[in-house]
């Protein structure tokens, strides 16, 4: 059996955003967003199912339909982060920030780092929508946390990390 994916080391589960194809690397070197403070991500493969029932038969039917793909994650907010650094021209992401590219219908791409951003490391890369934003402080939680959605657009592909 494979050693599972231990990533308490704090340098993996990366995410990486922007708004030009090529540019999300989870590299640190790169122009990407990659998203700070995230304390859980979630990737949602979906496949649809279509459902029915025919007089000759005792048990259900069943075809599969075009998957949904979905991220989620819920990160401590930052005022980069969120707002952007409003001086970026190569990836307005970074620029307007999670806030601006999901006002604004900022097609994503991104990179998803399972193993952080090592050559040879296992990621997943796509497009999609920002979506989902709801900032939240109170009394027992004093600093800004937010849930963030990608919608995909497509597929996520597999890849690994050069």
């Amino acid at each position: 059996m494979a050693d599972a994916i231990n990533v308490s080391a704090g340098n993996q589960a990366l995410l990486a955003l922007s708004s030009v194809a090529g540019l999300s690397s989870v590299a640190a070197d790169s122009n990407a967003l990659i998203v700070p403070q995230m304390q859980d991500i979630t990737v949602n493969n979906t496949t649809g199912v279509f459902r029915w029932k025919q007089l000759d038969s005792t048990a259900e039917k069943a075809v599969t339909t075009p998957a949904t793909n979905q991220i989620t994650l819920n990160a401590v907010v930052d005022e980069e982060t969120f707002f952007g650094d409003g001086a970026n021209v190569i990836n307005t992401v970074v620029a307007d920030g999670l806030f601006g590219a999901s006002k604004n219908k900022t097609k994503v791409y991104f990179a998803i780092g399972f193993e952080g951003a090592d050559s040879g490391d296992e990621i997943l890369t796509g497009a999609g929508y920002i979506s989902g934003l709801a900032p939240t402080v109170n009394m027992d939680a004093p600093v800004w946390v937010t849930p963030v959605t990608i919608e995909v657009d497509g597929d996520f592909t597999n890849a690994q990390q050069s």
